[in-house]
């Protein structure tokens, strides 16, 4: 019966972190990327402490997970950064699309080139693994939506491949970290903070979400608390609860959630091609990761450490 309550929460927590491209959107209407990104920090920080307060999480760390928490933090920051500047040019919901599918790929791909540069001969491509990945390529194309080869690197694509590609590094670096995965989340949204801080000192607007309207208020309680601080939470007690591969195989709901959040709060129209490649792109990362289990082994170990 509990496990029936945890996936329930998983799907709740995919809802949010679809619903979180759409609601980005609509806060980017009202302040620049900069103002947003430490503001939805902030706001996450304390539904973080909050949640690590009621949970009882153990907040223990040691001074040699500093240096990748201060790592995962300046690629957090650069990611939202270019995440919200990216969704200035393109549309959430093919954006989420393609950022949630190629994460998964490029975290493969990362993975598999450092046990090849570690020489481990042992370690070779399954079949299941090519078949994803040249579905993964398939997909990619039909997200790019080329019309040319110059849209190749139009502003939205080059922002969000790039989102991508960060995501899956600061995924790698974490993996480094042997605390509770719920307070990696607090420690990273801190540092995250603090490196945004300096903007007070350049944006004389940092204030001014405070005469903003109920609709900002809104979208960024979605983004910073339920997304960014409550959907994690779910997410990783899930890992903890029903096992990291049945975790793990909710987030490819999140494609599905984006598209269908930018449609209700956007009205967003999701083209032939964003849908194909939506499609393809979940199939991949179906066949790369859920094939294997071991790549997800890491969430377990430090939750029971």
């Amino acid at each position: 019966m509990k496990n029936i309550l945890f996936y329930i929460l998983l799907v709740m927590a995919m809802g949010f972190w679809g619903a979180s491209w759409a609601a980005s959107k609509v806060l980017i209407e009202y302040a620049s990327a900069d103002v947003v990104a430490f503001w939805r920090f902030f706001f996450a920080l304390l539904a973080s402490c909050a949640i690590v307060f009621f949970l009882k999480i153990p907040l223990r760390i040691d001074k040699s997970a500093l240096k990748f928490l201060s790592f995962a933090a300046f690629l957090n920051c650069l990611y939202s950064i270019m995440y919200f500047i990216g969704l200035n040019y393109g549309s959430a919901g093919k954006s989420g699309v393609l950022v949630t599918t190629l994460i998964p790929i490029f975290a493969y791909l990362l993975t598999f080139g450092f046990y090849k540069l570690k020489k481990d001969s042992t370690r070779v491509m399954k079949k299941n693994e090519i078949l994803g990945l040249f579905l993964g390529i398939l997909a990619g194309i039909c997200l790019l939506d080329l019309g040319s080869w110059q849209q190749l690197f139009g502003k939205s694509n080059v922002f969000f491949v790039l989102c991508a590609l960060d995501w899956a590094i600061l995924t790698l670096v974490c993996r480094n970290l042997r605390i509770h995965p719920v307070a990696i989340n607090l420690y990273i949204t801190f540092l995250s903070v603090l490196l945004f801080s300096p903007i007070f000192f350049f944006q004389p607007s940092m204030l001014d979400i405070f005469t903003f309207e109920f609709r900002f208020w809104w979208m960024m309680f979605i983004v910073a608390v339920l997304s960014t601080a409550v959907g994690t939470s779910i997410y990783y007690m899930g890992v903890a609860r029903v096992g990291a591969t049945q975790a793990s195989s909710f987030n490819l709901l999140v494609p599905a959630t984006a598209l269908l959040s930018s449609f209700i709060i956007l009205r967003e129209i999701p083209s032939v091609l964003t849908l194909l490649g939506g499609s393809l792109a979940v199939f991949a990362t179906y066949l790369i990761n859920l094939y294997q289990p071991k790549h997800f082994s890491w969430e377990s170990k430090k939750l029971e450490e």
